[in-house]
């Protein structure tokens, strides 16, 4: 019995020192590896941070290690997550405007095509950030002048030879092909060797260029044929974009848009489409030019109340998001400001009782209308209601000669001797009178053409998009031709 107790004993004093010393070996093993390890790793960090010196990469480009970009220093100096993002998003927009640069026209875009189709060729040229934009339209029958008014808003800097140019802008170009006997060639050979005639005809070329609405030449006089088909669109580098319209009423549109046989109700069809075009231009314009070229048509007046009392509201049936992402369906009908403007006025239309009696017309024509007709476009100043004379063209009207002021306007007809000073015209010179025109027209009040606030330039252009197909649908146009004669 004795010697079994003794085994028993010796087995426990056996198995308690043995297990302290096998935990103590694991972690002793474990920590020394751990510490190995660190001791690795430490010398691989200033290698990076004196390649990332060494390179010759910007500020911008440079890594950051992980501890500056978690852990800002006490001043206030480190870098935080959130200012970083906010960065990185500024360089991106910078980096997208430098990409895609302001695009500058050099002709005229379709914004409806012959079809009366609307084209999206024109939105490359206009931008989001810009919301000073002013838009002008025009209307009028064939061959009054459009395209030659839409010419001299278009010009930027003031031209001392625009009567010349416009003189020479219906001489077709000349062809340098000899037919006949050889004398007459060689006759013709020597006026083209002429210095004098030469240097003309180069002037005349270069002049004529300037001009960007295309104009009627002599063949398309003396056919008869119009010239603009559909709404041709520019944009000037002053942010104007300008809205030639093809003539209204021309027998030659009925001849080229219908290939079946003529009858009524192609004619019909046809001023339906010229209404649909000048309720559109109402709609989308800041300024609506009408054109003509002798005193007054009433046929001409009645359009354009026409056009006004069809065009559909277009604020209801259209929603745009503004730039800050908010729509707005509610608001009053934009009316733009109606510019009458009288083409190749004669002496007899300048004097004072013609013209009063012209304001007087309008102005119990359209006094049922809501467009525009007090906006500041006058040849003479009421000095009475804004105390300022800013008639330096216009100097022999006033108010009580002429009447109150309204948006009448009248530019002479140019003839081959407007040089002669010595000939009583009864008006200033063309030239004094353009820059007087253009300079009224840009600087009228821009209303808001939609009730959208600071539509941008592509916001105005998906706009005009929306308003021609709310136009193009809607019944009234179609209720109006079912009672033309």
């Amino acid at each position: 019995m004795a010697d079994k107790k003794k085994k028993i004993f010796i087995s426990k004093e056996t198995t308690t020192p043995r297990r302290p010393m096998i935990l103590k070996s694991d972690r002793d093993a474990s920590k020394e590896q751990s510490k190995e390890k660190e001791k690795e790793k430490q010398p691989t960090q200033p290698t990076i941070i004196l390649k990332t010196r060494e390179q010759s990469a910007p500020k911008e480009e440079r890594p950051h290690s992980p501890k500056s970009l978690k852990t800002p220093t006490s001043d206030g100096e480190g870098l935080h997550p959130c200012k970083i993002a906010q960065n990185e998003n500024k360089d991106k927009k910078t980096t997208e405007k430098l990409a895609h640069p302001l695009k500058y026209m050099t002709e005229p875009v379709k914004l409806l095509d012959e079809d009366l189709e609307f084209n999206n060729a024109a939105l490359e040229f206009l931008h989001d950030s810009s919301t000073n934009y002013l838009v002008v339209g025009i209307i009028g029958t064939q061959g009054v002048g459009k395209s030659m008014i839409m010419n001299i808003l278009a010009q930027n800097k003031h031209d001392e030879a625009l009567c010349s140019q416009i003189l020479h802008s219906h001489e077709l170009p000349e062809e340098n092909t000899f037919e006949g006997n050889e004398v007459a060639g060689i006759e013709n050979q020597m006026e083209t060797l002429h210095f004098v005639e030469t240097n003309d005809a180069t002037t005349q070329q270069k002049t004529t260029n300037n001009f960007k609405f295309k104009m009627q030449n002599m063949e398309h006089i003396e056919k008869g044929v119009h010239c603009t088909k559909g709404v041709d669109m520019y944009v000037t580098n002053d942010r104007v974009i300008l809205l030639d319209c093809q003539a209204l009423w021309s027998p030659s549109l009925i001849e080229e848009s219908y290939t079946n046989p003529l009858s009524a109700r192609s004619s019909h069809v046809m001023t339906v489409d010229c209404l649909q075009i000048a309720s559109y231009l109402m709609a989308i314009c800041h300024v609506l030019i009408t054109v003509q070229d002798w005193f007054t048509d009433y046929n001409f007046l009645r359009y354009i109340q026409a056009a006004e009392m069809l065009k559909p509201s277009l604020s209801a049936s259209n929603t745009i998001t503004s730039q800050d992402g908010s729509e707005s369906t509610s608001g009053g009908e934009s009316h733009p400001h109606l510019l009458l403007l009288h083409n190749k006025c004669q002496l007899e239309d300048f004097t004072p009782q013609a013209i009063k009696i012209m304001q007087n017309l309008y102005r119990k024509a359209f006094q049922r209308s809501n467009l525009q007709l007090n906006s500041g476009m006058y040849m003479y100043s009421d000095t009475n209601k804004n105390g300022l004379n800013v008639d330096s063209v216009c100097k022999g009207y006033n108010v009580d000669d002429c009447g109150t002021p309204i948006n009448l306007f009248l530019l002479p007809e140019i003839t081959e001797d407007f040089n002669n000073r010595d000939i009583y015209r009864g008006h200033p010179p063309f030239e004094q009178l353009a820059n007087r025109l253009r300079w009224m027209i840009m600087g009228v009040n821009r209303n808001q053409i939609t009730n959208v606030p600071k539509l941008s330039e592509r916001g105005w252009f998906h706009y005009c998009n929306k308003a021609w197909e709310t136009i193009k649908k809607c019944t009234f146009f179609m209720e109006y031709e079912r009672f033309l004669p």
